[in-house]
């Protein structure tokens, strides 16, 4: 753990039983890694493993038992990652129906007590569904941008959800008095939450539409931040005033987790307006300057994952981000089944997949 580490990120991935990947360990460029192959070669299991490192859990599906091997009891996925003070060893185990992290020869069992050792986006075919999925997967965007430059914001993200459901218990019970005592503490907490998210948002968002207007010329783009209640109100006083109402749901209807990003293109949702390459687009410049942001806010190096690259992108675009990434402080995995359509990088380390064998 006291290892010096000459630069930041994941220095070394490991996996066991993982899919149809042979058991096998690499050591990956902090910078960018190309993992070439076959359709069904491996390449998209090797960016996986990654993501269940970083997040212990799957990009590709909600049931993690599916990453395990046929025939196998467990897989395991282990990894190097070096800070600036530090390397630190993460691991990461499916199987019996539930999934341990180690950090450091110890058992981590709050998520976010390793995941902030890996800032990590993904871009891929299902990219889009960040702008169509509906309120939910923005606020978990949402809350992991901000989550990777502001170490409060874990622990009062925390704090209102406890707030909340003590909150919503009482609803449900019908117990007035007792959520009006949980009111001043959802209030406080909501609001120190939505505070962050707006600084995080103003200093993040301009920045992914600058890039995206470059690549939508003849588009206008705009963003309205939701906060989930009353704008110009505080949220105390919306808890008061909605007690009642709530009651008969059983649930609270106002406060951060109700919040929403809103896009528009032309002035109409960008969901709605923008076609489906168009959305691609967008949302890859959201999550490139979120990696930049990150790279220039966090004493960690952010991790993306793009998988097939030549089909997301056309070649400007492509070499546009390349070259983008390769100006910050970011650890990229791009996979790709034909090399030569992805710009020429000489710093790239590549690996080869073939019938779930890896070899650089």
């Amino acid at each position: 753990m006291n290892e010096p580490a000459d630069a930041n990120g994941l220095i070394q991935l490991g996996w066991q039983s993982f899919r149809h990947l042979d058991t096998a360990s690499i050591e990956p460029a902090t910078g960018i890694n190309v993992i070439h192959g076959r359709n069904a070669a491996g390449k998209t299991t090797l960016l996986e493993a990654i993501h269940f490192l970083a997040r212990s859990k799957s990009f590709l599906t909600h049931r993690s038992s599916r990453v395990i091997q046929t025939g196998a009891a467990q897989a395991t996925v282990w990894g190097r990652v070096a800070t600036q003070r530090n390397v630190h060893r993460l691991g990461v185990l499916h199987g019996n129906g539930e999934t341990r992290v180690r950090l450091d020869g110890r058992d981590v069992t709050v998520l976010s007590e390793a995941a902030w050792l890996i800032p990590l986006q993904v871009l891929n075919t299902e990219a889009q569904r960040l702008l169509t999925d509906g309120p939910t997967a923005r606020r978990a965007f949402l809350n992991w941008g901000v989550f990777h430059v502001e170490p409060q914001y874990r622990d009062e993200w925390r704090r209102y959800q406890r707030a909340l459901r003590q909150r919503n218990a009482a609803l449900r019970q019908g117990d007035r008095r007792l959520a009006a005592v949980w009111e001043p503490e959802m209030a406080a907490a909501g609001e120190a939450v939505d505070h962050r998210r707006r600084e995080f948002l103003d200093e993040w968002l301009p920045q992914a539409l600058t890039i995206a207007a470059a690549w939508l010329p003849d588009t206008e783009l705009e963003w309205q931040f939701r906060s989930g209640w009353r704008r110009g109100a505080s949220l105390a006083d919306v808890l008061a005033e909605a007690r009642e109402r709530e009651v008969s749901q059983g649930f609270g209807l106002y406060g951060p987790h109700r919040a929403d990003i809103r896009l528009t293109a032309d002035g109409i949702d960008a969901s709605g307006h923008l076609s489906r390459g168009q959305q691609k687009l967008l949302v890859a410049a959201l999550k490139i300057a979120l990696i930049e942001y990150w790279g220039e806010g966090s004493s960690q190096r952010p991790v993306l994952l793009i998988d097939d690259l030549p089909a997301e992108l056309d070649g400007p675009h492509r070499i546009d981000m390349v070259r983008r990434l390769e100006r910050v402080p970011a650890q990229v995995f791009m996979t790709a089944i034909d090399v030569e359509q992805l710009p020429a990088t000489s710093e790239a380390m590549w690996f080869h997949v073939e019938h779930g064998r890896v070899r650089q």
